[in-house]
């Protein structure tokens, strides 16, 4: 075997404009490896079992023939190119390694997961090709069971595939025609029908249809035919990041530093998405709860507009817009987005972030009528983070915000709007130590001031009168009393309120290793026992009682404690006299696997002391009223990776209160089979119903084709099966396919629902061209994310 080095090649031909070509492309040398090697006419040929090699290049093939002016190679049978984790095969080809141009013919290729072939090939930049009669599939068999075939096909590396005249076949069966395809290789499918039935909607056939609107805005056009409901209209775009940013970011004007290292991990700053959906509406009065329901015009529609862009590394606009035609809407037709989020917000904002603090000019109003709201118009807000003062051991953190408040209510509520300009600074200092060696002790210190430019409380008046019907069938009128509740808004003037906050957190950990302690079948190498009992005492003082002070940021109806930490304690507005001792003790059971610290076991106990409890106002927030409030456990076992269990419950053990318990247990039994159940219980609260919902599932591998799945949920209390999904999953080697039924009991009308999905193994968020699921798919919503 002989090994010829390009440049050894230049050399002994005596090339020397070519060699002062390969020197400016890089200095790196062409390695050509072959059974024979040979120069004629400056061209460096090689014979037999040929491997060229530069940079991330290798190239396999019978024959090749290297061009060193023109940088082309030249190759011939049974042709392999490498290049960044991709394969091509061909029989010849001809590839440029400077412009990286590839263009052959009668060829195969693959870029996990998919593989491709074609009549030809050639690239048309360093990360795009383009193929025709392209055939492409994700099946590794020799016989694909589906594939589609187009006549030409563009392939965007990592981002998208264009197709155009494309049919998809399953097996050898021509079974769909598409004029135009567009396929994101992150995304949802280009293409993709779904048909199906549900009470509400009746049998439906819902489509979309994506595309590009250039190289960073995606589009998507949805038509929707609804047999009881009528026709549905929409219109999508996402650009920059947005294809994969999270919609977590919509709700917040300031991302958090972790937030901000996810957003450079996502692999772009600036992302947005605007969505649109109109029906006309044939039933607006369908109702498929329990619940009464006000008159809806036919005229349905949402115009929803999500964006952040970076104008510099640190300032930033944030906007996040929802016009909804009602308050039902997203209830009826994108109910995925209901559950989550049922009162979308309406926001703009610019924010200035830096490591030490964050300043945010916001505006928000509520554009809904029908929804309530606290609007901003505007607020200018600036945290200062904790950070050292100078060189001492104090710490000092702050906030202070300053704007025009107005508290809108929902169209025809009984509670009048009330507004006022708020300004409000809070300033704290902490002195963390450790003492004794063990011993951590952090005092804190806080002072705030609030100045409100209008002040007051609203109050329920009761008034009567009499109305007189007319009689019936010429019979005497009657007369009855109806009592009317109104709350009125009583003024106070203008208030400044001055709030010291005060307290000190304490913990030390004690712990114990067992050395002696292993188990393959619990995964324990070694156990480490930590036990850390803590301390936290807040003490407030306020010269205002919050009854008389109008509400913009409150505390909102929990089951949970509220935070009694400053800044965490975030409703300005419902700031009361309280001195509340919290005393708890974490329990860690710790193991090693992986190279690493596992928390095989967590347990956290605690409860408050209220030596002076909180009124808030008289607001009933808080369903927990004693000197001592429940006694809260926070379970998580996490022995084995097909194993968990999650318990957080809370009881009235010291004194009166409700029971409160959340469980849930994932188990995979064995390779065949997985099941979870979980309970949601919750008894003697005032301001929730009793509840002991049981929701159970499970899935079971038949054989290596065949599987079964369902999900229910059970109310125990007034016994009702409110939820049913059964499904049968047919294994079709590249596709799963899953035909199933789901009912929804709302408590006298029942939800019936047809499941038909069909999802493509090596990407699962692809689904072509069936998939059916009534409770999540909807409008703008992305049918395929709330599965």
């Amino acid at each position: 075997m002989k090994k010829l080095l390009l440049s050894l090649v230049l050399l002994c031909c005596g090339l020397v404009g070519a060699r002062a070509q390969f020197g400016s492309f890089g200095d790196i040398p062409i390695e050509i490896t072959s059974e024979s090697t040979r120069v004629e006419n400056g061209l460096a040929i090689a014979e037999e079992n040929v491997v060229i090699r530069y940079k991330d290049t290798a190239i396999y093939c019978d024959y090749g023939q290297y061009n060193p002016e023109t940088r082309d190679v030249y190759l011939s049978g049974d042709v392999r190119l490498y290049r960044e984790g991709r394969l091509f095969t061909a029989e010849r080809a001809l590839y440029n390694l400077e412009t990286k141009v590839f263009n052959t013919a009668d060829f195969q290729g693959e870029a996990q997961p998919f593989r491709f072939g074609g009549r030809s090939l050639s690239t048309l930049g360093s990360n795009a090709y383009l193929v025709k009669d392209g055939l492409f599939t994700t099946s590794d068999s020799s016989k694909p069971d589906y594939y589609l075939r187009a006549k030409t096909v563009r392939i965007y590396t990592k981002d998208r595939v264009v197709f155009s005249n494309v049919r998809l076949y399953v097996g050898r069966t021509p079974v769909f025609w598409y004029p135009y395809l567009y396929q994101s290789l992150d995304q949802d499918s280009g293409f993709m029908f779904i048909p199906g039935y549900s009470t509400t909607w009746g049998g439906y056939l819902l489509t979309e249809t994506s595309f590009p609107l250039s190289d960073h805005v995606a589009g998507k056009l949805r038509l929707d035919l609804l047999s009881e409901r009528g026709i549905g209209v929409g219109l999508e775009a996402r650009w920059g990041a947005a294809k994969r940013a999270s919609s977590h970011f919509l709700h917040k004007a300031a991302e958090t530093k972790d937030e901000r290292k996810e957003r450079e991990l996502k692999g772009g700053e600036n992302w947005g998405r605007f969505l649109s959906y109109f029906i006309d509406d044939a039933a607006p009065g369908k109702n498929k709860t329990g619940l009464n329901r006000e008159p809806i015009d036919s005229g349905r529609y949402r115009v929803s507009l999500q964006d952040r862009t970076y104008w510099t590394e640190d300032i930033f606009t944030t906007v996040n817009i929802n016009k909804l035609s009602d308050q039902r809407f997203l209830q009826d037709f994108a109910e995925g987005e209901f559950r989550l989020d049922p009162n979308p917000d309406n926001l703009l904002a610019i924010t200035k972030w830096d490591e030490d603090y964050t300043l945010t000019l916001m505006g928000r109003e509520q554009i809904n009528e029908d929804f309530d709201g606290t609007e901003r118009l505007p607020e200018l807000a600036f945290d200062m983070k904790r950070q050292p003062v100078f060189k001492t051991p104090l710490f000092y953190d702050s906030e202070s915000s300053a704007g025009f408040l107005r508290r809108n209510f929902a169209q025809g509520s009984t509670f009048p709007d009330y507004d006022t300009f708020r300004a409000d600074t809070y300033h704290q200092l902490s002195l963390p130590g450790t003492y004794f060696g063990f011993l951590s002790f952090v005092p804190k210190f806080g002072l705030r001031g609030t100045f409100y430019n209008d002040s007051g409380f609203t109050e329920a008046v009761t008034s009567t009168e009499n109305v007189t019907s007319p009689g019936v069938n010429g019979g005497p009128a009657t007369t009855k009393t109806v009592t009317n509740v109104n709350q009125l808004l009583r003024r106070g003037g203008s208030v400044f309120r001055v709030a010291v906050t005060g307290g000190f957190e304490t913990s030390f950990k004690i712990s114990k290793a067992y050395e002696d302690v292993q188990s393959r079948m619990w995964g324990l190498d070694g156990l480490r026992h930590v036990v850390q009992p803590y301390l936290n005492a807040s003490f407030v003082y306020t010269d205002k009682d919050p009854s008389r002070i109008l509400q913009f940021d409150r505390l909102n109806r929990s089951t949970q404690l509220a935070p009694i930490d400053f800044p965490q304690f975030n409703t300005i507005d419902s700031l009361d006299n309280w001195s509340i001792v919290r005393l708890g003790v974490r329990n860690r059971l710790q193991t090693r696997r992986d190279n690493d610290t596992l928390n095989w076991f967590e347990l956290d106990t605690f409860f408050d002391l209220n030596i002076d409890r909180p009124d808030f106002g008289g607001y009933s927030v808080l369903a927990d009223t004693g000197t001592f409030s429940n006694l809260f456990n926070r379970i998580r076992w996490n022995p084995l990776p097909w194993m968990s269990f999650q318990l957080e419950s809370q009881v009235p053990l010291f004194d009166t209160g409700f029971t409160e318990v959340n469980s849930s247990v994932n188990l995979m039994v064995n390779k065949s089979l997985s099941v979870s159940v979980g309970q949601r219980y919750i008894d003697g609260n005032k301001q929730f119903p009793n509840s002991n919902l049981v929701s159970f599932g499970g899935y079971y591998r038949v054989n290596d084709n065949w599987a079964f799945s369902f999900r229910d949920q059970y109310e125990f209390n007034d016994s009702v099966l409110e939820n049913q999904v059964y499904q049968v999953h047919r294994d079709l080697s590249s596709w799963v396919a899953s035909l199933g039924f789901s009912v929804r009991d709302n408590r006298g009308v029942n939800d019936v629902g047809v499941l038909l999905t069909f999802t493509l193994k090596d990407l699962p968020n692809i689904r072509i061209p069936l998939t059916v699921d009534p409770s999540a798919v909807g409008s703008g919503s992305g049918s395929g994310k709330n599965r």
